[in-house]
């Protein structure tokens, strides 16, 4: 391996594809799966909280309905702790180097709960939602992530239990907790992005693969591909889960210059929800016109 390899890996564009053995586990023993982790925080039989970490953390209903899905292993404590008391919290840390290695060994098998938090290099405190704090039966959370989704396992949906492959944890998101600076950031136009550590997995029976990415960066969304009203429909609908726009609607707000549709948008939301309306159509948006003459 030369210099400029070492450098910028290696240049395998004109290389031939060949075949990798359909190993178990094969995201991480027969081909690269890069991800982002989460660290579930759970509620132990003697009360205590404890910390697992998870690469297959994924999103899965993501709109009306909003959940991940969680591959586990069988027995973890994890798994075991969700099926006692379904209570969750799904935390996300940036990254810490040094922090690293300390999460390699929390979600080291054989554990018991007191035995892997001995070493947690985390601060756990409460949860500041009404009725999720260690009273009520829940987890508590990790003080240096930077957002937590506070959870339950649905476990009456059950995507496969056949008592021999991983458990599938489908959990269901109550709240989403921020530090104040990345909920601002999201509210003001998303100008950053966390620095989350990235990992690789568990590969050859003795190494787990940690990155640290660089900076992120952005591209516009393209304005001369498909209909205008879809950026309008697709800004409309994050804004308040309790008021949604139609595509009609939208079509009506297409001349706003894209500087000013945000705050538009939040001008018709606010008032929609002072006459009652759960979703703007067209006739409303004309309505708001006619009123403002």
């Amino acid at each position: 391996m030369g210099l400029l390899d070492r450098v910028f890996g290696p240049n395998t564009i004109d290389e031939r594809f060949v075949d990798s053995p359909m190993r178990d586990n094969w995201y991480q023993a027969s081909s690269y799966w890069p991800s982002s982790f989460s660290l579930i925080t759970t509620v132990s039989e003697d009360g205590s909280t404890n910390i697992g970490p998870y690469q297959l953390t994924l999103p899965f209903e993501v709109i009306k309905e909003r959940s991940f899905l969680v591959c586990s292993r069988k027995g973890s404590n994890t798994e075991t702790n969700l099926h006692r008391n379904p209570k969750c919290a799904v935390n996300f840390v940036e990254f810490d180097r040094k922090k690293l290695k300390k999460i390699v060994g929390l979600g080291y098998p054989g554990q018991t709960t007191e035995e892997k938090m001995a070493d947690n290099p985390y601060t756990l405190i409460e949860s500041p939602t009404p009725g999720r704090g260690t009273a009520d039966g829940c987890p508590l959370i990790i003080k240096e992530a930077f957002q937590v989704h506070e959870a339950h396992w649905d476990e009456t949906f059950r995507i496969k239990d056949d008592g021999r492959t991983p458990e599938y944890l489908v959990l269901r998101l109550e709240n989403i907790l921020l530090k104040e600076t990345w909920a601002k950031n999201i509210e003001n136009g998303t100008r950053r992005m966390p620095n989350m550590p990235i990992t690789f997995g568990f590969r050859d029976g003795e190494k787990f693969w940690f990155a640290e990415r660089k900076n992120a960066f952005w591209f516009p969304t393209p304005t001369d591909k498909g209909a205008r009203e879809e950026s309008v429909l697709y800004e409309a609908n994050r804004i308040d889960p309790e008021v949604r726009f139609t595509r009609e609607a939208c079509k009506q707000l297409t001349g706003i210059p894209k500087p000013f549709i945000k705050t538009a948008l939040k001008g018709i939301i606010k008032q929609a929800k002072e006459r009652g309306v759960t979703e703007v159509d067209r006739e409303f948006v004309e309505m708001l016109n006619k009123e403002r003459g």
